[in-house]
């Protein structure tokens, strides 16, 4: 549900009761009445609509600047038409036109963010205000006048409009006949806020514009397009909410979701693949083991057994394995030889893996030394990397055919 507040020229501060309609989504009106902020009925939507009355509207021809300096110009660019300082103005930029000119919306800054404020107290979620003068529809080459018997307001173009001063039936409003002389359209349509069998149209003499009668006025049942202009802009523009946001995103979330989707399922197929194939393996050796050493053989870790019982066969056979200390330390050495001096502090040997304490400059250099053993063919783990002020240690451990 929708619920449009009418702020007139009567509304002065959360105390004001003002004009309101209660709509459902298809513009059916539900409920209406006359209440306070305080008092209104909660909905889904709110939309305050702003009286002609408080508005100006000027087309001018913008400074070449960027739009986003605009905020701050804009209340000195509509200073000359406005009799109230810059500051007191809270200025609204419209569309721009053929001409190059561009609308500006005018309205008391003080007034207008009591409404907000006021809103604000209420709970009211304000998030749209929108100019009176704007609502009715504009056919081609057409002004449209709304008109109560003594005063009214025009819309001249997509964002553009002003209010009319007095008049009556055989007086036209003055605003209105000096807009006709300068640059009159086609058409006029008159719309009256006066509802019932007796509307006529009023009878206006020497104007250069013929009238016709259009359907009776009602802000309470007008459509109001998505793109009306919306005066909460600047400083008084609210905050976005998610769901703005969600119909902007939505492309980019559903290419993000298809490829996680696909990332997914290519990691899953993936690492299925290289889980099926070292059970293969792991099965395989296994198999090979058992042959090797006989079916009743215990198998824990295949490749470390199959180490440590080709190097006890080999040790019967009265043969080196390289695993053995001199095989592995001459594998290590050509790695190590181009240490400087006193870079290695101790070497221990045990069940055929060699320990090497090293004291090197940089972490960066213990890695350099790690890749030469690994591409002698050694398996390597490193230890803690400790710095000790004028250099680094760490004890690397070093095995031979690939087995830690």
């Amino acid at each position: 549900m929708k619920l449009r507040i009418y702020f007139s020229a009567a509304w002065h501060d959360s105390a004001s009761p003002c004009p309101w309609v209660l709509c459902d989504d298809a513009g059916a009106v539900l409920q209406s009445g006359n209440s306070p902020p305080a008092a209104l009925p909660k909905a889904d939507d709110y939309i305050a609509i702003i009286s002609a009355t408080r508005l100006m509207c000027v087309n001018v021809k913008m400074p070449a600047q960027s739009r986003h300096r605009w905020e701050a110009a804009l209340p000195f660019v509509a200073e000359e038409y406005t009799l109230t300082d810059p500051e007191d103005n809270h200025v609204v930029p419209g569309a721009a036109q053929k001409d190059g000119q561009r609308s500006l919306f005018v309205v008391d800054k003080q007034w207008l963010q009591s409404i907000v404020a006021a809103c604000h107290t209420a709970n009211i979620p304000l998030r749209r205000a929108v100019p009176e003068m704007l609502l009715p529809n504009l056919p081609p080459e057409t002004w449209v006048v709304v008109w109560d018997g003594d005063k009214g307001f025009m819309r001249t173009g997509a964002t553009s409009g002003m209010a009319l001063d007095h008049g009556d039936e055989l007086h036209p409003p003055l605003a209105l006949s000096l807009s006709l002389n300068a640059t009159p359209p086609k058409n006029i349509l008159l719309r009256c806020a006066t509802h019932g069998d007796e509307t006529e149209l009023p009878q206006w003499p020497k104007l250069p514009v013929e009238f016709s009668l259009g359907e009776p006025w009602d802000w309470r049942r007008e459509p109001i397009p998505n793109d009306t202009l919306n005066l909460l802009w600047g400083p008084l523009a609210p905050k976005a909410k998610l769901h703005e946001w969600l119909p902007k995103l939505r492309p980019a979330a559903f290419i993000l979701l298809a490829a996680l989707v696909i990332e997914t399922l290519g990691t899953n197929i993936e690492w299925s693949l290289l889980s099926h194939e070292k059970t293969a393996v792991a099965k395989e050796m296994e198999r090979t083991f058992r042959k090797a050493f006989g079916e009743t053989s215990t198998v824990v870790n295949p490749p470390l057994q199959m180490q440590r019982n080709i190097a006890a066969l080999r040790h019967g056979a009265g043969l080196p394995d390289e695993a053995d200390f001199l095989p592995l330390l001459d594998r290590a050495s050509s790695a190590l030889s181009p240490l400087p001096n006193g870079s290695i502090t101790a070497l221990h040997y045990e069940s055929g893996r060699l320990d090497v304490d090293v004291k090197l400059r940089t972490a960066a250099e213990v890695r350099a030394l790690q890749q030469r053993l690994q591409d002698k063919g050694l398996s390597i783990r490193s230890g803690d990397v400790r710095d000790t002020g004028n250099g680094v240690e760490t004890r690397l451990a070093i095995r031979a055919g690939g087995v830690l």
